[in-house]
């Protein structure tokens, strides 16, 4: 009897599955779920988070709770008439349950709304949304945001997250030391990744609640959320470093996936370059010389200096951004940062000379301050220091500045601790400019830096 219970039971489930799939034509779930024996809708357990837009598609990311059928629904209506749907992906257990879903068919500059539909049924209470991009011809005013050095904390807010989605951003850079835990194992390092965003910790949920369903997001690590601190390409945990980005994280295409998480986008006139500085460099003590590399410290093909050459000698925007997770300016943490790779630092700053690249600036993490800029006096090219967003002194050194020497910078540097917040670039027409900003997390300004364009 409890056999038969147990066969009628799952040809019910069987017949609505296939009823709520048959208005979109996805039939192929019901034979999925005949030969799974999934009788159990799945739910959504991380995400969405959106990334990797262009002026035509995007990827979302997102995590269920098992094996299951997961697609999103996305239209420029807000109550979703007239829906596109994007390939039926099911994740699976070797990848953590996680899936980036691939969009497409997007129209510039347009707001999207969508939902995540798994096992046919809607898991958002309230629909996400993001705006597209525009064309890369297209010269356009528009702000981003960047923050840097977030303390893992369970307890501690990080309200710069919710202070600058005030300003609505076009998207925001994560760039480095996204937590500060130093994970060895896949597993840690998934923990972290889903913590971040809000699972557990207080720092997370800003970031949830006010910046994961409206803000494209792009991230690259440093070295306390790559796994090994003052990290370098000999961290044991490389491979499984990388396997978690990719899992979790919506990126713009890998130049070298198995390698490294450089890459680079376009919004507009700006083309952002986001370097890996850890998983390619050499270790800190080596000889500084020509050998040593903090970009292709192995040396393999289709490295990432290479790449970095290249993207910046052939980019047409007007504008190229280069962000590092460590301080480029040489006079800053000489242990750990470009200060240690000096030699690789002056070919950097050559080849951008001696090729005649210009409306460079460099975005920079894990000093701990406040902020602090410089015009390329003592950086090479015109570099901001973004400020942490919510560390503390147990986090920082006692001195309230950094956790090494600050160095010097044309502007100053701010105190760390006291002083959490983030930076919003402006990108203005008319003149061509940017208008760099360091805000507390009360939108107070701190700092204001006007770069010209020199084309």
């Amino acid at each position: 009897m409890d056999r038969c219970f147990s066969v009628i039971s799952f040809i019910t489930r069987l017949f609505n599955t296939a009823v709520c799939f048959a208005r979109s034509g996805l039939w192929v779930i019901v034979f999925c779920t005949f030969f799974t024996g999934n009788t159990t809708a799945e739910s959504l357990t991380d995400g969405p988070v959106v990334g990797a837009v262009t002026d035509t598609s995007a990827k979302v990311f997102v995590r269920v709770s098992g094996p299951g059928a997961v697609y999103l629904e996305y239209s420029t209506d807000p109550n979703l008439r007239f829906a596109m749907q994007s390939d039926v992906v099911y994740p699976r257990y070797r990848d953590d349950f996680t899936a980036i879903i691939p969009i497409d068919g997007l129209l510039p500059n347009r707001t999207y709304y969508y939902q995540v539909i798994v096992d046919g049924q809607p898991t958002l209470s309230s629909l996400s949304s993001f705006i597209s991009f525009p064309p890369d011809h297209v010269n356009t005013e528009f702000s981003f945001a960047a923050l840097a050095d977030v303390g893992n904390s369970k307890s501690r807010g990080a309200p710069s997250y919710a202070r600058l989605a005030i300003d609505e951003p076009r998207f925001l850079l994560q760039i480095g030391d996204w937590d500060h835990r130093d994970p060895q194992t896949l597993d840690e390092m998934r923990l972290m990744h889903r913590e971040v965003r809000g699972q557990g910790m207080s720092s997370g949920r800003y970031f949830r609640d006010f910046i994961a369903n409206t803000t494209p997001l792009y991230y690259v690590w440093d070295d306390h959320d790559y796994g090994m601190n003052d990290g370098d390409y000999t961290f044991p945990g490389k491979a499984d470093a990388i396997k978690a980005y990719r899992e979790y994280f919506p990126t713009p295409e890998l130049p070298n996936p198995e390698a490294g998480i450089w890459q680079s986008f376009r919004y507009a006139q700006v083309e952002i370059f986001m370097l890996d500085v850890r998983s390619n460099r050499d270790p800190n003590t080596d000889t500084d010389d020509e050998n040593k590399s903090m970009l292709n410290g192995e040396n393999i093909e289709n490295g990432q200096k290479e790449w970095l050459f290249s993207g910046l000698a052939n980019s047409t925007a007007k504008w190229k951004i280069i962000t590092s997770g460590v301080t480029f300016n040489p006079t800053t943490k000489p242990a750990d940062a470009w200060g240690a790779f000096t030699t690789e630092w002056q070919e950097v700053v050559d080849f951008i000379t001696a090729n005649n690249i210009r409306n460079v600036l460099v975005l920079s993490g894990d000093l701990h301050s406040g902020g602090a800029f410089d015009d390329g006096t003592n950086a090479g090219v015109p570099e901001m220091s973004v400020p942490h967003s919510n560390m503390n002194m147990n986090d920082d050194h006692p001195t309230g500045i950094t956790t090494h020497t600050p160095g010097t910078w044309t502007s100053g540097y701010i105190r760390g601790p006291e002083n959490p917040g983030y930076v919003l670039v402006t990108v203005e027409t008319n003149p061509d400019r940017l208008i760099l900003e360091v805000k507390g997390v009360s939108g107070d300004i701190r700092m204001t830096e006007t770069l010209e364009s020199n084309d």
